[in-house]
């Protein structure tokens, strides 16, 4: 990054929450409507809706989006104070992923945090309380965690992605593991896979994948591994991220760009594949997406620039696309 532009970044972050809000309203032709969530700074991101569809978790990073410290948050839907910090730990970086982090079985919601060492995998009450550690597994890192439904057999299982503590930025692996810690098993090799995501169902798992140089598609498997299904195929974009399932488990919400895109924008379609539906149209990015259980409201976070350059996101919200569910 050069020098003028660490600096601009730096006097982005300097903004309120409410002047990188504007900025994102400015830019819309659509809805969308900012979640405004008050008494807060820095980067908030990453909104995943509690099983009632009422409240929300997300991510605070206090600095700017993706940097510095984080803690997990919930606010009410439509904004406001927040209720309570999930994620203990001043220095620590604690992230949920968007989506199915909130688990409707003991009210729990899962995120990934180096409060203790490295990055590993905790659940916490969503009424607060103090979380529990479910990985442990020296020399690997655990992000992006998200919760399953109760299976079949009673069990309850979190996906995860993987990387190498000494090379964080390689390559991603899938990894699932029981909520009490048992059962951890490898489910993709070989590939840059990440950002997994358990369906509503509880019979398949999203993910992103490097497929190519330049693309990145969303793919399904079985809850095995087995199965594999490119969901985004030769209609949408080259770069197809941060996918979550919808309620019924028949479609998928993701950020996605394009030819005629600057900054990726939000797209839904068939979880078996088919032509995607732009669902957003901003010329900033909106990225991060999670449906409502009630199936109503798609949220996500969004900036009228590219936030890996400079500033933050804020939270917003739009309806989902009529007789989508």
């Amino acid at each position: 990054m050069r020098r003028h532009a660490v600096a601009l970044a730096i006097m982005v972050a300097a903004w309120p929450v409410a002047a990188e809000a504007q900025q994102a309203a400015a830019c819309r032709s659509d809805a969308a409507r900012e979640i405004p969530v008050t008494g807060v700074a820095g980067s908030l991101q990453n909104p995943c809706f509690a099983p009632d569809s009422q409240s929300l978790a997300f991510t605070n990073f206090k600095r700017r989006y993706n940097l510095g410290g984080a803690v997990v948050r919930t606010v009410a839907a439509t904004g406001g104070a927040p209720i309570r910090t999930l994620s203990p730990g001043t220095g620590a970086q604690s992230v949920n992923l968007p989506g199915q982090c909130w688990s409707a079985a003991g009210n729990a919601v899962v995120y990934s945090s180096d409060v203790v060492d490295r990055d590993e995998v905790y659940i916490v009450p969503g009424t607060g309380g103090t979380p529990t550690r479910v990985t442990n597994r020296p020399g690997q890192l655990a992000w992006e965690p998200s919760i399953s439904p109760v299976l079949a057999d009673r069990s309850q299982w979190i996906v995860f992605e993987s990387h190498a503590e000494s090379n964080p930025d390689a390559a991603g692996e899938i990894w699932k593991v029981k909520v009490d810690g048992s059962g951890l098993t490898r489910l993709t090799h070989g590939f840059n896979d990440r950002q997994p995501q358990w369906s509503p169902r509880g019979n398949r798992i999203l993910f992103q994948r490097r497929t190519q140089p330049g693309r990145v598609d969303v793919m399904t498997v079985d809850t095995a591994g087995g199965g594999l299904l490119t969901v985004t195929g030769p209609a949408a974009g080259g770069d197809n991220s941060d996918p979550s399932w919808s309620p019924s488990g028949a479609y998928i919400v993701y950020s996605g760009d394009g030819s005629d895109i600057d900054n990726a924008n939000l797209f839904v379609v068939p979880a078996t594949g088919g032509v995607p539906l732009r669902l957003t149209r901003s010329c900033g990015y909106d990225g991060a997406p999670g449906w409502s259980p009630d199936g109503r409201s798609i949220a996500f976070e969004s900036a009228a620039f590219d936030p890996d350059k400079m500033g933050s996101t804020t939270l917003w919200v739009i309806a989902a696309p009529a007789g989508v569910r």
